[in-house]
């Protein structure tokens, strides 16, 4: 069907299951399916690759009783090391009962789904296994006189199967399995007829002296910290991550309200993101510290040094008006641009301080600040335009993986070439209010 309405795919690869060494953090259920694009010159119809996605996002929601996501090989590893399950973003539900669990993950796998730009929901049952469940009646066993061992080697042989022998064929061997056949054993009735000899040489009916029934229990356990757990995956799409989870978190809040002794935690993408930030938090404070510490030994006076911190709000400035433009959102990329903006601004200042100071020893302070800007217009700016010219393609790429370079050059580029007008503007404005009163 997807090669049939989907003509950009190239050929589609299915795996069934997981592999044997257990390396794969799923059941024998899971099935995996390799969409493999043809080139993106090769795509006739103009679409994008997030629209082919929709596409067969909606191929495939006709299938009801399936839960899918989408994502990428190597994005698919990374998911399962971090948040332990196929998927980007996963709410943890934590607890002892699985059938609360299951309870409660449909409550809020229902609240989430409602919040704009989530997409891909699903829950990762754990209940879902038929299972044959024999009640062995001890009063019964002791009234006809039948050995529990007894019963448990019928039932495991007649059910299950037992190796009778073995067969070899050159350096291979095959073990030979005795059952009973599929219409001896496929409904209780027929398994409660099975003979179970008893001490007096006689056959009783196993349900004469046991309880069958069939019932549905665990497929599939999560755990995580000695504790089980129940995932519910989604993604985020044409909306950015921090303000999505916000409200998710809020809608969940106000609709699901968890027992005492379960609770509930945001794992996967967004896990790494909150603390990738608050290691960003750290580095830019010390960040201005270091270029601070240097601006001061640069010029050995607190007057100088202030000067030039005050390129520092130019490239806040500069960086948060570039992405306000772009529509692009603040992120870990963005925020290395900015660190990288701190210091070419810083720069800047340096180069402009000192030349002006340079010329204020022969002329006066009006007359040193015009020949001082006028004399570094033709280095600062070449540093601004080498700068973003060489970025100036990442920033403006709208292929696929570009969302990940894309925010460093937007704030970079855009960043230099506004610093690039308030170091020409302000600065000389602030050198001269600093130096007036000893002018």
């Amino acid at each position: 069907l997807l090669r049939e309405k989907t003509p950009e795919i190239d050929f589609v690869l299915t795996q069934t299951g997981r592999p044997n060494d257990g390396t794969d953090p799923t059941g024998f259920f899971n099935i995996e399916f390799n969409v493999q694009l043809k080139p993106e010159k090769e795509w006739q119809r103009g679409l994008s690759k997030d629209e082919i996605v929709q596409q067969m996002r909606e191929l495939l929601q006709q299938y009801p009783g399936i839960d899918f996501g989408f994502s990428q090989p190597i994005q698919d590893n990374v998911e399962e090391y971090v948040a332990g399950v196929k998927s980007s973003l996963v709410i943890k539900i934590f607890g002892d009962d699985l059938y609360d669990l299951e309870k409660y993950a449909d409550l809020v796998a229902k609240s989430i789904d409602k919040v704009r730009g989530v997409t891909d929901v699903n829950v990762f049952k754990n209940i879902g296994l038929p299972e044959l469940n024999i009640q062995l009646h001890d009063s019964k066993m002791a009234k006809y006189g039948v050995n529990t061992a007894d019963v448990q080697a019928v039932i495991a042989m007649t059910i299950g199967g037992q190796a009778a022998t073995t067969f070899y064929e050159d350096e291979r061997q095959f073990d030979i399995v005795l059952r009973f056949d599929k219409e001896y054993r496929d409904t209780p009735e027929k398994i409660g007829n099975i003979q179970i000899p008893t001490i007096n040489g006689q056959n009783v009916a196993l349900q004469e002296i046991a309880t069958i029934s069939y019932q549905t229990g665990p497929a599939f356990i999560y755990r995580e910290g000695n504790s089980r757990y129940i995932g519910i995956g989604f993604s985020i799409e044409g909306r950015d991550l921090g303000s999505t989870i916000d409200e998710a978190k809020k809608v969940v809040d106000q609709e699901v309200k968890l027992p005492k002794g379960n609770y509930m935690e945001w794992a996967g993408e967004f896990e790494s993101k909150e603390r990738a930030t608050k290691q960003l938090m750290t580095v830019i404070p010390i960040s201005l510290v270091l270029i601070l510490i240097l601006l001061y030994s640069n010029f050995g006076n607190l007057r100088d040094t202030g000067i030039a911190a005050f390129t520092i709000p130019f490239a806040f400035i500069g960086g948060f008006i570039s992405l306000w433009i772009t529509n692009t959102i603040f992120g870990i990329s963005a925020g290395i641009g900015l660190i990288i903006l701190f210091g070419v601004n810083t720069i800047n200042g340096i180069i402009l301080i000192a030349v002006m100071k340079e010329y204020l020893r022969k002329n006066d302070l009006k007359e040193a600040i015009s020949i001082g800007v006028r004399s570094r217009i033709r280095p600062i700016v070449m540093i601004a335009l080498m700068g973003s010219m060489g970025l100036l393609p990442a920033a403006l790429s709208t292929g696929m993986g570009s969302e990940i370079q894309k925010p460093l050059a937007i704030m970079i580029v855009g960043g230099l070439l506004i610093c690039l007008v308030l170091s020409f503007t302000v600065l000389p404005v602030i050198f001269y209010y600093a130096y007036r009163k000893q002018q």
